[in-house]
Order: structure tokens, then sequence, then C-alpha cells
């Protein structure tokens, strides 16, 4: 199915299912069929489940340029409304994790149920009171290291050959090119949403993965101690960046008991 933007770009999107909706959000370069190992947990424990590919990503349109993940965060209200989606939980990997956290500052009066966000610090760029963001990444060297940086193995062994076979003939249709979404990317990279997290009054369990190649899980302590009523931290190990396809076994148990919790 295609959803419409305010400023013309289709979303491809899926919704499966009845019931409470989960709505998943992929990463950059991503691609929403990196979540199948999650929508039959969701849909066999009465779920509704939403699935989209982001603008500039997979089967969506493209805008030519794009330099903005807050345009990003605006297409997902957009979707929600545009789609009746009513009082959701949002589960987003990477980028998609920092679009929630823009979400829940941007629209704060836009009922969401809870949140889940995979392995993304809320500041890329470290500073010396800040060692928690993109690997070494700072405001001198962000722009050079991520253009670099497209060559680091993002997993620890891999991902299961179902997500490869599902993601396989998305890459081949619809490739994503880094270089063309760098702007995206900088942009990203230079957002700070730790107000967000701390001032968060929704649910929101950070997972982080102990051999996530990109961030100090560390991270994820210190949103969670600044904000203990609302934030939640669990760690899941044996994992690089890509925990939910890496480790699904136990990303749906923690995705499970947390939305049964809330």
């Amino acid at each position: 199915m295609d959803f419409q933007t305010s400023d013309g770009v289709q979303l491809n999107y899926q919704v499966q299912g009845t019931g409470q909706p989960v709505v998943l959000i992929h990463g950059f370069g991503g691609y929403q069929q990196i979540w199948c190992l999650q929508v039959p947990e969701l849909l066999a424990n009465g779920y509704q489940v939403v699935s989209y590919d982001q603008r500039n990503h997979g089967a969506s349109g493209h805008t030519a340029g794009l330099a903005s993940v807050d345009r990003l965060i605006a297409d997902l209200h957009e979707l929600l409304v545009g789609l009746n989606i009513e009082r959701p939980f949002l589960i987003g990997h990477s980028m998609g994790a920092a679009e929630i956290y823009g979400f829940l500052q941007h629209y704060p009066d836009f009922p969401v149920r809870g949140a889940i966000a995979i392995d993304q610090s809320p500041k890329m760029l470290n500073t010396a009171k800040w060692p928690y963001g993109y690997m070494d990444i700072t405001r001198a060297s962000y722009r050079l290291k991520l253009k670099e940086h497209g060559n680091v193995r993002e997993t620890l062994n891999g991902v299961p050959k179902q997500v490869l076979n599902q993601l396989a003939p998305e890459k081949e249709m619809f490739p994503f090119v880094r270089a063309d979404n760098l702007p995206l990317l900088y942009d990203h990279a230079k957002k700070d949403w730790r107000t967000a997290v701390e001032a968060a009054s929704t649910p929101l369990l950070l997972v982080t993965a102990n051999q996530s190649p990109y961030f100090d899980g560390r991270f994820a302590e210190m949103m969670a101690a600044a904000n203990p009523e609302y934030v939640s931290h669990q760690a899941v190990d044996q994992s690089g960046h890509v925990v939910m396809a890496e480790q699904a076994g136990t990303f749906n148990k923690l995705m499970m008991e947390f939305l049964k919790e809330h």
C-alpha cells in the first residue's frame, strides 16, 4: 500500500492484523523487511503491525537532497494520523529509534502507549562530557568519518538466512545509495535528543547490544538514571547493531514483556 505525504512523497507501508497497533521503524539504509522475525510474533499475540519504508528507502518515494531527520519524523506523524493509528507502540532501530526520540519531542500531545529504541544513542557526536556517541565521531570529524564508516561490519555474526532472504529481493529492486543520502546521515549525526529522552512521559525501553560496533551501551544507563520513572534499559549479549535480527529470540521476549506490561 502507498500513503502520500503532505509534500507528495509516496510511502510504501503494510498493515497486518488487528488489535493494539505496533509501528516498526527501520534505520538508515534499511528496509521494512528487517522486522520479519518480529511480525509473526506480534500477530500471534494479537497486535496489529504497521511497517513502512521511510522516504528515500526501499519501495517508498525519494526526495533529492534529503537532509532532514525532522522530515522523516513528520512522515511518521502524517502516516499515523492518515491511517488513524491510535495510541500505538513505536519500535525503532538505529536512526528509526532516533526518530522516536524526536517524535516524543515534536508531538508531545500525540498519545503513544510506549516505545522501544534499539541501539541508538540520543547524541551521536562525542564530547569530553559525552563519550557515548557513535564510534569516535566528533563535531570536527563526523562528515569525513561517516563517509568512510559505511564499511564497518554492523553485525557480530551476520543475520539469519530468513532475514537475508526477505531483504535480498528488496535490495535488488530498490538499492540504497549511501552516498546520495549522506546529507540525511549528517543531519542525524548532529541531533541531540537527550532532553527528549529525559523529558519523556511515555514508557521508553532502550535496548542496547553488548557487541555493537557503534555504541557504548552506557548511554542507556545514563538516560535511565536521568528519567527513572519512564526510561528503562536492557542489554542484549552476543549481538551487534541489528539486535532484533541477530538475537530475535531474546529481543522478542523483551519486546513482548514490555508490550504486555504497558
